[in-house]
């Protein structure tokens, strides 16, 4: 639980350009997956969350969100498997690819769909982690020097993936971090030990 809260704080840690193209990555993808189960049976596409938010503020383009769609559904639906990718690539001090995986999975799935989208994107990022671990305990076995450990990437995969189910929720949590830090108490920094002991030693030294 420790380890999850502080992925969490390291996924809000981003440059201030990043956190503006998290948001909205993040808005895009939230009211794409929550259309899925609000309304199952005629559930929005990602880019027609997009048109629908143009035609709000009446920039409906003559159909351009329809034109786009077509060309993507033509184009197949391998742009959910490299989003999965995208995904695998994410690390704590590299976070962009989660965002570009998101995006690259939310068009793939105007050809597929949202479930076989998403499980395309799941099939990539666990097949890539999982040849990475086949191959690491190869090259334990068979080579002198390894560069591969499997708990090393067993960790890494563990991490891009709560780094990339945290995109959807990203903007919410932040806005709930600022809204709520002015509130919060920080209390005083505790002093280390050895300082703490030198200052008793000076103690004595003046009495």
């Amino acid at each position: 639980m420790r380890g999850l809260r502080r992925l969490v704080f390291v996924a809000l840690d981003r440059p201030r350009w990043q956190q503006i193209v998290a948001c909205c990555v993040s808005l895009w993808a939230l009211a794409w997956i929550a259309g899925q189960f609000v309304d199952p049976d005629d559930a929005p596409s990602a880019l027609g969350v997009l048109g629908d938010l143009a035609a709000r503020f009446g920039m409906t383009g003559g159909g351009w969100a329809e034109r786009v769609t077509e060309t993507w559904q033509r184009s197949g639906g391998g742009l959910a498997l490299f989003g999965g990718l995208l995904w695998a690539a994410t690390t704590e001090r590299g976070q962009l690819p989660a965002l570009l995986g998101w995006v690259a999975v939310m068009l793939g799935a105007e050809r597929l769909g949202y479930r076989p989208a998403m499980l395309a994107a799941l099939a990539g990022m666990v097949g890539f982690v999982l040849l990475l671990w086949i191959t690491a305990h190869l090259s334990r076995r068979f080579l002198d020097s390894a560069t591969l450990f499997p708990n090393d990437v067993v960790r890494a995969g563990v991490t891009a993936a709560a780094l990339a189910a945290v995109v959807p929720l990203y903007a919410p949590m932040l806005f709930l971090t600022r809204l709520g830090n002015p509130y919060l108490t920080k209390g005083p920094r505790p002093v280390p030990v050895q300082r703490r002991e030198e200052t008793r030693v000076t103690d004595r030294e003046r009495a």
